[in-house]
């Protein structure tokens, strides 16, 4: 190595001081180009990363979230409507509806975000496909319901919640899962690919500084002129596009982490327990209006909500509640969705909203307890009353508070991924532009700068 060294500073001695100020102009002019590659890399693959987060993976994963509260929705309102006699439930009738034309405008929109190929389409295809067959099996049940024959309308509506239960719902989560794990393994690349980014920038124009003062420095010892303007002010620039350049890099990295780290990881916890809440309703149901199968449906109840959220042993939501209002609160064994939204609380009025949501649960799950005392202890009718109830103390509206504050909640973290998703964009808005523009005026002056030093040598 130190025969290298030294072989290269005696080549460098033999060159003439207008071949070494050509070697430096030149050297200048490949290091600005190297320069402006990287940068233009580095920010096309942030702007790729924030493009894939904010417009590609994220609203898929939603859509498919979506999709899942809505099937469990129809089904949910569809066991309402079963339960009482042929139209009496015209809520139940209309909420089916509304659910249906949910989750077919969302089917046509998540066929139309595909962006990871035959995996996302495989899942469309099968909701797509079982969802016919769903809807044949409820109007069965449906015409049975009508002419009073409860025997067929149990055998239709199991084969159709069979369906909601092993195709529709596992395919939703499936294509939920598809993008979650894109969108996990985009963020993770990128992130290294920023970092690998920044680092060659800084080394590449940290070179093309030390080359811009090595001339200024060569120029004043050698030809006796202090300052060179057009050097100096290449050299600032340069300095200026660096920092710049650097800081625009971070703050999209950071607006990025926050989008995916802090804002979705949130959003995606809470719809997920939105999904849960949904099917356990479902569930609910179910166990007032499949009475063969109520132990079935009770346990598939609990181990939904049991999702949402499960406090330890001796403790009640009520008391989980409470112990978390006050800062740094922990309550050890409690677990489920809305355990872990409490771990990962950033925004102003995001734990507020989440503990109004876990309070809400509360509520729901107090009344659910009502329903079934009433029923085991032979008050059918009086637990499908407290069921399908929307007043103030009822079921419906015990579910539509719960449904309520989890938005609420949601809304929070959609606010700041939306502002964090705006503000990496803005952050990199242009900057090819801005950093070829830089390089440019950095060569133009080098050679200006360079150019009447070289001339001095042939007159």
């Amino acid at each position: 190595m130190s025969k290298i060294i030294a072989v290269s500073n005696k080549a460098i001695r033999g060159l003439t001081t207008p071949q070494l100020l050509k070697s430096g102009l030149y050297l200048t002019w490949i290091s600005s180009v190297l320069l402006l590659i990287s940068i233009i890399s580095g920010v096309q693959a942030q702007r790729q990363a924030i493009k894939t987060v904010g417009q590609d993976s994220t609203p898929s994963i939603v859509t498919a979230q979506r999709l899942k509260d809505g099937l469990a929705g129809m089904d949910a309102n569809v066991v309402n409507e079963l339960l009482v006699p042929t139209g009496q439930n015209q809520d139940a009738i209309k909420g089916y509806e509304e659910r249906y034309l949910r989750v077919t405008e969302r089917l046509v929109a998540a066929a139309e975000s595909i962006s990871f190929g035959d995996i996302e389409r495989k899942q469309i295809e099968t909701m797509q496909l079982a969802l016919g067959n769903y809807l044949a099996k409820i109007q069965q049940a449906r015409d049975s319901h009508a002419r009073g024959d409860n025997n067929a309308m149990l055998i239709a509506y199991r084969a159709a919640s069979e369906i909601m239960d092993k195709t529709l719902l596992p395919a939703a989560d499936e294509l939920d899962k598809v993008n979650l794990q894109a969108l996990d393994a985009t963020y993770t690349q990128k992130k290294v690919a920023t970092q690998n980014y920044i680092f060659s920038i800084f080394l590449i124009g940290l070179a093309l500084i030390v080359l811009l003062g090595w001339l200024q420095i060569f120029l004043s010892q050698r030809m006796r002129r202090t300052f060179n303007p057009a050097l100096l002010l290449a050299t600032a620039i340069a300095l200026g596009l660096l920092n710049y350049t650097a800081g625009a890099l971070l703050s999209a990295s950071q607006n990025l982490r926050v989008a995916t780290e802090d804002a979705f990881t949130s959003m995606h916890t809470l719809r997920q327990a939105r999904a849960i809440a949904y099917i356990a309703n479902t569930a609910k149901s179910r166990y007032l209006l499949d009475t063969a199968f109520a132990s079935s449906h009770e346990q598939a109840f609990g181990q939904n909500i049991a999702q949402i959220a499960q406090v330890p042993p001796g403790k009640t939501i009520e008391s989980v509640v409470e112990a978390y209002k006050y800062e740094y609160a922990k309550v050890d064994g409690f677990t489920g969705y809305l355990a872990d939204e409490l771990k990962n609380i950033v925004f102003t009025g995001e734990k507020a909203a989440t503990l109004a949501n876990l309070a809400s649960l509360g509520t729901y799950l107090t009344i659910d307890r009502q329903i079934r005392d009433l029923e085991k202890s032979g008050k059918h009718q009086q637990a499908i009353a407290l069921s399908l109830g929307n007043n103030p103390g009822q079921s419906i509206w015990a579910f539509e508070q719960l449904k309520a504050t989890n938005q609420k909640a949601f809304d929070i973290n959609q606010a700041a991924f939306d502002k964090a998703i705006k503000q990496g964009f803005r952050d990199l808005e242009g900057f090819e532009l801005k950093a070829t523009v830089a390089l440019s005026a950095i060569a133009l002056l080098t050679l200006f700068g360079l150019t009447p030093r070289i001339k001095e040598y042939f007159v």
